[in-house]
């Protein structure tokens, strides 16, 4: 039976290449590759600094933690997320004891309402987390003068989207930091890996301090080529500790795979925006049964995967008929069911993600599936609905 999965992974000669010289070189610790992947993904994205963590998450856990001590937060200062998100995006807040704010999404394009913001925000709001969901990027030009407005910091949580841009600005380029994923299943994809763009060179130093055990931001790898006293003061300042940090330290080995597919990255976009446009014209005799996703106006969308909502039902009878049939699909976010998060929030106060949550899937549009996928996908659509 065919195997259609959500994400793909497929080694390329540069990648092996890379990955050969770091082995060849016997530096695994943070070096030459991870410092070149940081300076280029961090220019593809309009920004000045990048910095390497092993995991999205742990990225927006740094970028908060290091926004809360150099703005002097409070323990239970709020942050402003959407309803429809992975949970790392509430953990991260709730780690640095601050407190998530659900606003619901959009019902066409599923990231937040910028509509519903301004109602959330009160006198303890500090930070915004719009969430580029599925590839899309949110309204970042309502967002962004809403935060003006009310002197609110960005973070945007760019795990899902990566190398696209909103009104002629890159994801990553709008706010005081955003944070990307190459886990699995991503679209740069190095097994695990995370990495943190922003324009903001104190933010930037902290983050990496907080990254590497809250190190001394002077010292940053054995490689730092000094001489004299500033020599002596790095030598003196390796194992002083300024911040309480965390080991979310990545390899040069993950590093290496990244920086092999970034010159891929515009290719890899391209493909898979050919693929969802190819499975929504396929799939377009069911628009009175399912939504099919679109694009937001002057905003390119990199499809992470391929996201449909059930008009007037549950998914769950479709969920099974398509995973019998090879087609690998996952729910879409749901937050305000989960389990952990119970007694929070009540689901009847956001609409628009509750009829996500219960009839919401996607599947993959990615760049290795093929035509005759593709194809299946849609058949396997039209039998069920038929």
């Amino acid at each position: 039976m065919k195997h259609i999965g959500v994400g793909t992974f497929s080694t390329s000669d540069k990648m092996r290449a890379y990955v050969n010289a770091v082995l060849d070189s016997g530096r695994l610790s943070y070096g030459e590759f991870s410092q070149r992947l940081e300076s280029r993904f961090a220019i593809q994205h309009s920004c000045a600094f990048g910095v390497l963590s092993n995991s999205g998450t742990s990225s927006l856990q740094v970028a908060i933690q290091a926004l809360k001590t150099m703005y002097r937060w409070k323990d239970g200062d709020e942050i402003i997320v959407p309803a429809i998100t992975f949970v790392a995006s509430v953990n991260v807040i709730l780690h640095n004891n601050m407190t998530p704010v659900l606003v619901d999404v959009e019902r066409d394009y599923y990231g937040i309402d910028p509509s519903r913001i301004e109602r959330a925000i009160t006198p303890r709001t500090r930070a915004i987390m719009p969430v580029h969901v599925f590839g899309q990027p949110c309204n970042m030009v309502m967002i962004n003068n809403i935060a003006k407005r009310h002197n609110l910091a960005i973070i945007e949580d760019s795990c899902e989207c990566v190398g696209v841009s909103h009104a002629g600005v890159s994801v990553g380029a709008w706010g005081d930091v955003a944070c990307f994923s190459t886990y699995v299943a991503h679209i740069l994809t190095t097994g695990i890996g995370g990495i943190a763009t922003t324009n903001d060179q104190d933010l930037a130093i902290k983050m990496r301090s907080l990254v590497n055990h809250g190190r001394d931001g002077i010292y940053i790898s054995p490689d730092d080529n000094t001489t004299g006293a500033a020599q002596r003061e790095v030598i003196a300042k390796r194992f002083s500790f300024t911040s309480i940090g965390h080991s979310y330290r990545i390899t040069e080995l993950e590093a290496a795979l990244g920086l092999a597919q970034m010159g891929d990255l515009p290719q890899i976009i391209r493909m898979r925006q050919a693929n969802a446009n190819y499975l929504t014209d396929k799939l377009s005799s069911l628009a009175d049964v399912i939504q099919l996703p679109t694009v937001r106006p002057d905003t390119e969308h990199a499809w992470m995967m391929y996201p449909i909502v059930l008009l007037d039902r549950d998914r769950d009878q479709l969920t099974e008929f398509l995973e019998s049939r090879g087609i690998e699909t996952r729910q879409m976010l749901p937050i305000i069911r989960q389990p952990c998060y119970a007694g929070m929030w009540d689901e009847r106060d956001y609409p628009i993600a509750d009829w996500i949550n219960h009839s919401g899937l996607y599947c993959g549009c990615h760049q290795d599936l093929t035509h005759d996928d593709l194809n299946h996908i849609a058949e396997t659509l039209m039998e069920y609905f038929k």
